[in-house]
């Protein structure tokens, strides 16, 4: 799988967040991962999916994206795992 992104859009997300898109591909590996459908955001891309997982680089993150096609994963933006974020994560551990 590739990641594709936004060149500009990438150095809005490391300004904003600290996170680079070309950090955090490595939390698609993480067998605990969390993935969810993002409808409520839904309305520009179709398929816009979340993952809540552990990044070498920055710990638990939350990455959006899309699937660009069966061979490229499109990061739409990422940032820091909230709170309730780590929660669902450790949650879904324990399910594991």
């Amino acid at each position: 799988m590739e990641f594709i992104w936004d060149e500009n859009k990438r150095r809005k997300v490391l300004i904003e967040h600290k996170v680079d898109f070309k950090k955090v591909q490595d939390a698609f590996d993480d067998p605990f991962a969390v993935y969810f459908e993002d409808f409520e955001h839904s309305t520009d891309e179709e398929n816009r999916l979340d993952i809540i997982g552990y990044s070498i680089n920055y710990g638990l993150i939350f990455v959006v994206f899309m699937y660009e096609s069966e061979n490229y994963v499109r990061l739409i933006t990422a940032r820091k795992a909230e709170n309730w974020m780590v929660k669902e994560y450790e949650e879904n551990r324990k399910r594991l």
